[in-house]
């Protein structure tokens, strides 16, 4: 069985730290995770990066582990596929290149790393945000239409379009593309994935 998501102190066992030491990389963004209640989780995709990076020889449980990424993808969602648990098909968007994040109708659910960097924001400060304080109310009309498109036809992959994202921080708008996409079997869950332009 191929672990998608490992603990901090899993991690910490594997490079020879205390798990606190993990806890403290992650929120210095120096290792991407996600706080889950009052833990960490971090992709397995990171754990094979820190291995690597320390020369640390990789786990047997993450031998057999290709590079299973949308990277080199004109189709910003393609290839992204999610099964297992409502929380493991959430947490999909961790192991995509670009900024994405997750949503249902109007409220974020989750989002990478690196949307949250582009935000200028926390990951977690995200969770919960409502979508038009990212893009005002004209971007969310577009987003509920390309969801409905996307749904209609969801065998045709992930309906993309231009929109304007405003910053956390610096209050400044950015023009990205973005494709959304339905999660299968979770009723009204989208990925959305974000490019700037």
């Amino acid at each position: 069985m191929e672990k998608g998501f490992f603990s901090t102190p899993e991690l910490a066992e594997l490079l020879g730290v205390f798990h606190t030491t993990v806890r403290r990389w992650i929120e210095q963004n120096q290792i991407k995770g996600f706080r889950v209640g009052r833990n960490y989780k971090i992709p397995a995709a990171e754990v094979i990066r820190m291995l690597n990076e320390h020369d640390l020889p990789l786990p047997a449980i993450l031998m057999g582990r290709g590079t299973q990424s949308s990277r080199g993808t004109n189709n910003l969602c393609e290839g992204i596929t999610a099964s297992g648990s409502i929380l493991q098909r959430l947490l999909i968007v961790e192991d995509i290149e670009h900024p994405a994040l997750i949503c249902r109708k109007d409220i974020i659910l989750g989002s990478n790393q690196a949307f949250a960097g582009m935000m200028g924001t926390r990951q977690a400060d995200l969770i919960g945000s409502k979508m038009q304080d990212l893009i005002g109310a004209t971007g969310c009309e577009t987003l509920a239409a390309l969801a409905e498109r996307s749904l209609k036809d969801p065998n045709k992959g992930p309906v993309e379009s231009t929109l304007f994202l405003n910053g956390q921080r610096d209050r400044k708008k950015r023009k990205t593309k973005v494709s959304v996409s339905p999660l299968i079997d979770i009723k009204d869950v989208f990925l959305v994935v974000v490019r700037p332009l």
